[in-house]
């Protein structure tokens, strides 16, 4: 359909081209002789030398211009080409299998997608930020006390951290930990979102890390069962 749609928008530009000119020049003459016979009665009652030469030459010379006028200077006449341009090149790339759609309505379309994403981002980043409340430090607890038992400990943050994915290191003064899938938790005073860390016992390639210090782990009852990590 690529191409159907390509050859009715150059054949759409073209109609409306082919229209809007035709009225334009009829205008643009029109003004001319109206603009000679005007002279040629100021002429006759002698508000214009006899000598002036008055001719037809004007309407000639109106009716040559006006094609480029048309079609560069009024509204219609620019978007009749863009029309048949934009038809025709699409129809072109229909024909050697790399099809394209319409440049402004494209770029349009793709504005509105990144306006309503960005409003749709920006609204749950305001509601997540509602949730989390007032930034606090970050607390360490026991794997167990999430309901992880094969992780070392679960890091809890107030604010989630750029960077920290799944598989990173996460580089200490005195041990290295493997990240596992971050999760959000429900705390008391807030959403919070849980890292699990993995102690490293084997030697590994570093892949990508990140440098933090743990905060001292907690003691607390265990919260019962959680995402697996």
């Amino acid at each position: 359909m690529g191409i159907v749609s390509a050859l009715l928008t150059m054949m759409s530009g073209v109609a409306v081209g082919l229209r809007g000119f035709l009225d334009y020049a009829t205008a643009a003459a029109s003004a001319a002789n109206d603009a000679t016979l005007d002279l040629a009665t100021r002429q006759i009652r002698g508000e214009i030398p006899p000598d002036v030469s008055i001719t037809t030459a004007a309407t000639v010379v109106v009716s040559a211009l006006s094609i480029v006028a048309f079609v560069f200077f009024t509204p219609l006449g620019l978007i009749s080409v863009y029309l048949t341009a934009s038809g025709a090149v699409r129809a072109v790339s229909s024909l050697i299998d790399e099809p394209f759609g319409d440049p402004i309505l494209t770029g349009l379309d793709s504005l509105l997608g990144r306006t309503r994403r960005g409003m749709r981002d920006s609204y749950r980043r305001r509601a997540r930020a509602r949730a989390e409340g007032p930034e606090v430090s970050d607390r360490l607890f026991t794997g167990e006390w999430a309901g992880l038992p094969d992780v070392t400990c679960v890091l809890v943050s107030s604010r989630r951290k750029t960077g920290w994915n799944p598989g990173v290191f996460v580089i200490t003064s005195d041990q290295w930990y493997t990240l596992g899938e971050p999760f959000d938790l429900q705390m008391p005073d807030g959403l919070r979102t849980a890292y699990p860390l993995r102690k490293q016992t084997t030697n590994e390639v570093l892949r990508e890390g990140v440098r933090y210090e743990l905060p001292r782990l907690e003691k607390a009852r265990r919260r019962g069962p959680a995402p697996r990590a």
